[in-house]
């Protein structure tokens, strides 16, 4: 034994540690993902248990690391850029012409703001808890696909644990799943996010493989079951970067990813093959994206109309009538394009606000001579920009 391994009662008592640590991260986020549980009504619509929870929780918990801990350096910038994007979350509401629709969604992304500054807070002071929350992360992806199927094939009281996370509205979207989520392709995008996380941080050494391959396995399961299409976008993006930039077998790996990786996506765009060429007589592009160039075009002329703050938080899903020519259903679909969702809605103060979010992550990677940083900073870009590319997945 190394001298520097512990003795073998002393590991067992952290594995134990860190297993009862992990169930409590995966306790607190399906109490967080309760969105259907309402304890109260307010501002015209119900209050969940979840987000009254993740509310406690990101004040208390920020509160208290804040007494004890102070702002550590690594969170100064973030702490800056997530102030300025409240700021402009107040302005954007304060001048929208839409107020009440504009607090109910500048209430959520502020809080998701708190939770981002919350968790970087943790993971900086407490590093043990960066493998707790990997694995909690891998274990909430698999609990989403169990619920999923149990939801589509009726077992037991699957269904009804499932519409405590979400409306019953979503079940139209049987067979393909959900899981603790309001639409299939968040479910997949949450799926992306996870593998790239635990691919870092077993990069890092912080999680084992056994975890890694849990999260590749539930990747795949998601992708499979939620027949999404817009979550395979980053996954493509960094196999095409990956064979380019490789040689040897590694290119290889790559271009035999990038191959599965077109499988799925044909497996997608044949079972869903009805739904995507029922509006035969529009161009391809609008027929393969859903209507998503009417959008597009939609959200351009909101963000022309209030070029600075944008319509007001979440405002631009209610008036899409009002700018793509009577198209689609009030309050029913977003930008579906990361930038033009954020200009539509908090115009040119909120994409700087939001670029300055981008900075405070990035400048501190970039000075750092760490070349793995650097990449894995590249790979998130990428991961996010991907995603934000045919969706609006913001909150």
């Amino acid at each position: 034994m190394s001298r520097f391994e512990p003795p073998p009662s002393r590991r067992a008592s952290l594995d134990a540690r860190s297993a009862i640590l992990a169930a409590a991260c995966v306790a607190l986020f399906l109490l967080f993902a309760l969105q259907q549980v309402v304890i109260g009504h307010g501002l015209g619509e119900g209050l969940s248990l979840g987000s009254t929870a993740m509310r406690l929780f990101a004040v208390a918990a920020s509160m208290w690391l804040l007494w004890k801990n102070g702002i550590p350096p690594l969170c100064r910038l973030p702490l800056i850029s997530i102030l300025g994007c409240l700021c402009v979350l107040a302005l954007s509401t304060l001048m929208s012409e839409h107020r009440l629709i504009a607090l109910k969604f500048a209430i959520r992304y502020a809080t998701q703001l708190a939770m981002l500054w919350c968790l970087l807070n943790l993971v900086i002071v407490y590093p043990r808890l960066q493998a707790a929350l990997v694995r909690a992360a891998v274990a909430t992806l698999w609990i989403g696909i169990l619920i999923g199927l149990g939801s589509r094939w009726t077992l037991g009281p699957a269904r009804e644990m499932a519409l405590m996370f979400h409306s019953a509205e979503v079940l139209r979207y049987l067979p393909r799943i959900s899981g603790l989520y309001e639409h299939p392709s968040v479910f997949g995008a949450v799926a992306v996010l996870v593998a790239v996380m635990t691919t870092q941080f077993h990069a890092r050494g912080v999680v084992g493989r056994p975890t890694l391959l849990a999260a590749y396995a539930g990747l795949a399961a998601t992708l499979v079951l939620t027949e999404a299409r817009n979550p395979l976008v980053p996954l493509l993006l960094l196999a095409a970067l990956s064979a380019a930039r490789r040689r040897g077998r590694g290119r290889l790996l790559a271009l035999a990813l990038l191959a599965l990786l077109a499988v799925l996506a044909a497996m997608a765009v044949w079972r869903r093959y009805d739904e995507l060429t029922s509006a035969s007589s529009e161009t391809l592009l609008t027929m393969f994206t859903l209507g998503r160039t009417y959008l597009w075009a939609g959200a351009i002329a909101a963000w022309s109309d209030h070029p600075w703050l944008g319509l007001g938080p979440g405002v631009f899903q209610f008036l899409t009538p009002d700018f793509t020519g009577g198209r689609f259903l009030r309050g029913e679909l977003h930008a579906h394009n990361l930038l033009l969702g954020i200009m539509s809605e908090t115009g040119l103060a909120g994409l700087l606000a939001m670029v300055g979010v981008v900075a405070a992550f990035v400048i501190p990677v970039s000075t750092r001579r760490d070349p793995a940083a650097r990449r894995w900073a590249g790979i998130w870009f990428v991961t996010i920009v991907g995603l934000g590319l045919f969706d609006f997945y913001l909150p």
